[in-house]
């Protein structure tokens, strides 16, 4: 939720809390969520919990009440609650009755401690913020011993016991009664994962697209955030946390997972920013893998994409695109990237060669040129996805983590413009021309 002119002190609010607060809940807050969210965020969601035992259920609260009890502006308590809501403490619902600025907040539970600790996002976030010794504290505190062993069940069944009468006149209650309402951790969503671009890396794979239920995809996705995995990333690591029988084993992928980023990041563990800091890095305009996707020679981007030897169509294609137009290797890296995804992994000839012929006819001449071209396209092309965040893709796109701020040019119907500096194309590149030469030589 944003602070925008709905939210003034005089805007209602009611507190959904069908679960009751135990200190047990208490416990797990100030342990496991207060070194996440800080002192702020803890105290309003407790105040929110604790202040809601004096009202009735489903009272109507206004917002100045938070002002005064917990001393702070609205502006500070919207950014209290995006930390709320992000963690899966609260959800947010706003009135969709015209000129009425009502809000809902439904508390939630937080998670045990067992739920907690094998939550990837959570317990790494947490060990990255008190350090290993404060970590394994807090966990051996909230241990509890296994069973022990050598016991056999004998509890006896309902029905060993029971017996079931008549009936007459019942009906299932259709109520809505205090429950168990929990968190179910941060909240993430399976589009912030490109799962048909995983799906075409796992093409010939023992991997089954039926191992992947519900639950794996949202662990997937957990993963994906985390550790900035793209789908080539999770391809790896789910070979190694797949059988063909028993499917994809969840802990062994969360393993898999750890182990894969510290083998790239040389044992290092990925740290989480807070929201002030990530704005401030989402501003600085730096968009590392297109700024990278200049400096890759396409043959071997293409290589990386196919992971395995090109075939001779797919260096004729690159050759061409080389030999007949002007465009940058950048620009024909992220050309390649686009119809590799679009057509299912088919290079198709005539299909880039158009695309290739388009672009340089537009006066693409980077990477971030043709990205935006293509988001641009695909807005249009689908408007009510314009505001889905992208993530992950093949080395990296479907597309890309972040999008531009703004969209410069159309794949099929924007005017073109041309290039403020010269730019190198792949022709310039000697290695590259040498190693099109070669391929020429051999057909």
């Amino acid at each position: 939720m944003n602070f925008n002119e709905r939210l003034k002190p005089n805007t209602e609010f009611i507190v959904y809390m069908p679960s009751p607060f135990e200190k047990s809940h208490l416990n797990i807050i100030n342990e496991l969520y207060l070194p996440l969210i800080g002192q702020e965020a803890a105290m309003s969601y407790i105040y929110l919990q604790e202040s809601s035992n004096h009202y009735s259920k489903l009272e109507t609260r206004l917002h100045r009440e938070i002002m005064d009890e917990l001393n702070m502006p609205l502006s500070s308590f919207s950014s209290i609650l995006e930390k709320l809501e992000a963690i899966g403490l609260i959800r947010t619902f706003v009135s969709n009755t015209p000129h009425e600025d009502r809000f809902i907040y439904e508390l939630l539970l937080p998670l045990t401690p067992d739920a907690f600790f094998k939550d990837p996002m959570l317990s790494l976030y947490l060990y990255g913020q008190v350090g290993s010794v404060a970590f394994n504290r807090k966990k051996g505190r909230l241990q509890y011993p296994p069973m022990p062993e050598n016991f056999t069940e004998v509890t006896r069944k309902f029905t060993e016991v029971f017996h079931t009468g008549s009936g007459e006149g019942f009906e299932v209650p259709t109520e809505t009664f205090s429950k168990e309402n929990e968190s179910v951790g941060p909240q993430v969503d399976l589009e912030d994962f490109d799962f048909d671009v995983l799906f075409t890396h796992l093409k010939g794979t023992r991997i089954d697209r039926a191992f992947f239920t519900k639950e794996i995809r949202m662990l997937i996705v957990k993963l994906s955030i985390l550790f900035n995995f793209n789908a080539y990333d999770i391809k790896q690591i789910l070979l190694s946390s797949t059988t063909q029988y028993a499917g994809i084993d969840k802990e062994q992928l969360k393993y898999e997972a750890r182990k894969y980023y510290q083998k790239e990041n040389k044992g290092k563990i990925p740290k989480f920013d807070g929201p002030a800091q990530q704005a401030a890095e989402d501003n600085t305009g730096k968009e590392p893998y297109i700024e990278q996707l200049e400096t890759i020679n396409p043959l071997d981007r293409l290589n990386d994409i196919r992971g395995q030897r090109p075939s001779d169509n797919d260096v004729k294609l690159v050759t061409d695109i080389i030999a007949r137009t002007s465009l940058p290797g950048g620009v024909i890296n992220l050309l390649l990237e686009y119809v590799y995804q679009q057509k299912d992994g088919d290079l198709n000839y005539p299909y880039t060669m158009k695309i290739a012929r388009d672009w340089e006819e537009k006066g693409i001449r980077s990477a971030k040129e043709a990205y935006e071209s293509i988001m641009e396209y695909r807005k249009q092309r689908n408007p009510k996805k314009g505001g889905r965040r992208e993530r992950q893709g093949e080395k990296k796109p479907a597309w890309m983590d972040k999008s531009s701020a703004k969209q410069k040019s159309d794949v099929h119907t924007d005017s073109g413009k041309k290039a403020s500096s010269v730019q190198k194309t792949a022709k310039d590149d000697p290695e590259l021309q040498r190693m099109i030469d070669e391929f020429r030589k051999s057909r």
